[in-house]
């Protein structure tokens, strides 16, 4: 299977590492977004901004930041633009209450070549 083409941007290099790392990136899976918050109302505002049956969002202490984490849940195929237009929308979101986003992640699908 030919690499597919991925932007030179921070997504783009998770994806192609994703990909040369022997992922199956046609095949959907949860994909998590992480968001920080530094107090739990701020997290919990978040969650009320989400409001897509396709999204759960999940909200716990962040041990390591002292801070609260709020996690969104997708299924999805993990697409540049799909991942990077969510990203974008609730990174937005986020902000507007306080919080700063902390990255996404998969669990991986195994390539059958």
């Amino acid at each position: 299977m030919s690499a597919p083409h991925f932007p030179d941007d921070e997504n783009g290099d998770v994806l192609r590492r994703m990909f040369d790392g022997g992922d199956d990136m046609s095949q959907p899976r949860i994909i998590d977004f992480c968001f920080a918050f530094p107090e739990r109302k701020q997290a919990l505002a978040f969650a009320e901004i989400v409001d897509d049956r396709e999204l759960e969002v999940c909200i716990s202490y962040y041990e390591e930041r002292e801070m609260w984490q709020a996690i969104v849940k997708r299924y999805m195929i993990p697409t540049h633009e799909d991942i990077t237009q969510l990203e974008l929308a609730l990174s937005t979101h986020a902000q507007s209450v306080g919080g700063e986003p902390d990255g996404w992640g998969c669990m991986q699908v195994e390539r059958k070549d």
